[in-house]
C-alpha cells in the first residue's frame, strides 16, 4: 500500500499474487463511493460496489485507490482519517470483503502466505496488530482461512510508539500528534488488570495495538481484530469510575459475538469488568466502587427490554449494573465458590454467537439455580436491581 506525501488523503492499494494456479477468481465487494480506479492483469469485471478478478496467471496484480476519510454516526466524526502527517484507519476501509473461488489440487485446500507492505513518505512509520518482519512489512496470518487478509486498526505517520510486554502479550500504543493519552499511566493500568482479564478471556493474543489520535477523530472507542482505537482526549478513568481502555480491551479479547438480542450482554460485560477489575486490583476502593454502581443506577435506562435496546444508557449503564447483581446472585448460590467469571470464561472457550437464552442457561449451569425470575424482572422488564442488594 502506497501513501504519497503529495496526497495523504488517498491510498494506492496493490495486490500481488505469485502462485495462482488454483485460484479461479476473487470477488471483491466494497463501498463504491470510496474505492475506484481498478486496474490489473487478467480479467476485471466491474459493477457498482463489486469487482470480479480472474488473475489469469502467476505474478498477477490488482490495484485501486481508496479515499481514506470516512465519517460515522450522529457526531459525524471520523473513524478513518488522513491528516498531513498521520493516518488512522482500519483494514476494512482499505481491503474489500473478498470471496475466493479455487479448484484444489490434491486433498487439501490451498493456503496463502501473505505480507502487507507499506510505502510511506519519508519520516513516516507504520504500526498494525500484525507481526512486523522488517521495516514497514508485516506478516499476515489467519489460521483456517484460505486467504490471509489484513485486519484491525492501522496507524501511519509521524507517530509516538511505545510498547511493553504484559501478561505474555506485547502491548503497543501508537499516538498521533495531538493525542494527550498518558501512555505510562495506561501501562500501569494494564500491568495490574490485564493478567486478570486474560485469565477471564483465555484467548491467544501475543500482540495488541492501541491507537490514539485527536480531533477530528471519533469521540469514543472502536475495537477491531487485535487492536482498538480510542480518542486521544479520553481519560484512563471516567467520572463513573469505569475505564474505556479496559472496556475496549475486553472487546478485543472476547472470542464470542453477540446475537441480535445480546448487545446488552457484550457491552454490559465490558463495562462491568472495566469497573470490577479495578476493584480487584486495588485501583478502586470500596467507596469509589460504590460510587460507580450508583452512577450506573442513576443514568441507566430502565423499564425497557434490554434485549431490544442499543441505546448507550441501556447497554453501558443498565446492563453492567445487572451484571454485577447477577454476579452477586451466583456467588450467594454457590457459597462464594463460583461467580460471573465462570460464566464468561465458559462462553469464551465455546466461542461462536451468544444470545440472551444461551447466557441465561450458562449462568444457571454455573450457579445450579434457575434465574428465570431474575432475567424476566431485570432484563426483559427493565427493573433496576436494588443497590442495597448490589453492595459489595
Amino acid at each position: 500500500m502506497t501513501i504519497s506525501a503529495d496526497d495523504t488523503k488517498t491510498a494506492l492499494v496493490r495486490w500481488e499474487l505469485s502462485g495462482v494456479d488454483e485460484i479461479d477468481d476473487l470477488r471483491l465487494r466494497f463501498s463504491s463511493d470510496r474505492i475506484d480506479g481498478f486496474a490489473g492483469s487478467g480479467v476485471l469485471e466491474q459493477s457498482a460496489g463489486y469487482v470480479r478478478w480472474v488473475p489469469g496467471g502467476p505474478y498477477a496484480h490488482l490495484s485501486y485507490r481508496v479515499r481514506i476519510d470516512h465519517r460515522r454516526g450522529r457526531q459525524q466524526r471520523y473513524d478513518s482519517y488522513a491528516a498531513t502527517d498521520w493516518i488512522v484507519t482500519r483494514a476494512r476501509d482499505l481491503f474489500p470483503r473478498t470471496l475466493i473461488n479455487y479448484t484444489p489440487r490434491g486433498k487439501q485446500a490451498p493456503k496463502s502466505r501473505a505480507r502487507l507492505i507499506f510505502h510511506l513518505p519519508a519520516g513516516w512509520h507504520s504500526v498494525t496488530p500484525h507481526e512486523p518482519v522488517g521495516g514497514d512489512t508485516f506478516l499476515l496470518s489467519e489460521p483456517g482461512k484460505v486467504l490471509d487478509r489484513p485486519r484491525g486498526w492501522f496507524a501511519l505517520g509521524r507517530l509516538e510508539v511505545s510498547q511493553q510486554e504484559i501478561a505474555d502479550a506485547m502491548v503497543l500504543v501508537a499516538r498521533a500528534p495531538g493525542s494527550t493519552l498518558d501512555t505510562a499511566g495506561l501501562f500501569r493500568l494494564y500491568d495490574r488488570t490485564l493478567p486478570l482479564l486474560r485469565r477471564l478471556l483465555p484467548q491467544p493474543s501475543d500482540r495488541i495495538l492501541i491507537v490514539s489520535a485527536p480531533d477530528p477523530m471519533w469521540h469514543g472507542g472502536v475495537s477491531g481484530a487485535g487492536s482498538f482505537f480510542l480518542h486521544g482526549d479520553r481519560p484512563l478513568r471516567t467520572p463513573d469510575q469505569t475505564s474505556p481502555y479496559l472496556h475496549e480491551m475486553f472487546h478485543v479479547l472476547q472470542p464470542f459475538k453477540p446475537a441480535a438480542d445480546a448487545d446488552w450482554i457484550e457491552e454490559g460485560l465490558a463495562e462491568y469488568y472495566s469497573l470490577e477489575l479495578q476493584r480487584r486490583t486495588g485501583l478502586l476502593d470500596a467507596t469509589d466502587f460504590m460510587h460507580g454502581l450508583e452512577y450506573l443506577h442513576r443514568y441507566g435506562l430502565w423499564q425497557v427490554d434490554l434485549t431490544k435496546q442499543q441505546d448507550n444508557a441501556a447497554t453501558n449503564n443498565s446492563a453492567p449494573l445487572i451484571m454485577y447483581a447477577l454476579d452477586r446472585r451466583i456467588q450467594r448460590a454457590t457459597a462464594g465458590k463460583r461467580r460471573l467469571d465462570d460464566v464468561v470464561t465458559a462462553l469464551a472457550r465455546a466461542g461462536g454467537v451468544v444470545d440472551t437464552a444461551h447466557f441465561q442457561r450458562e449462568a444457571e449451569r454455573v450457579a445450579e439455580r434457575a434465574f428465570g425470575m431474575f432475567f424476566r424482572r431485570h432484563v426483559i422488564e427493565g427493573n433496576p436491581p436494588q443497590l442495597r442488594e448490589a453492595r459489595p
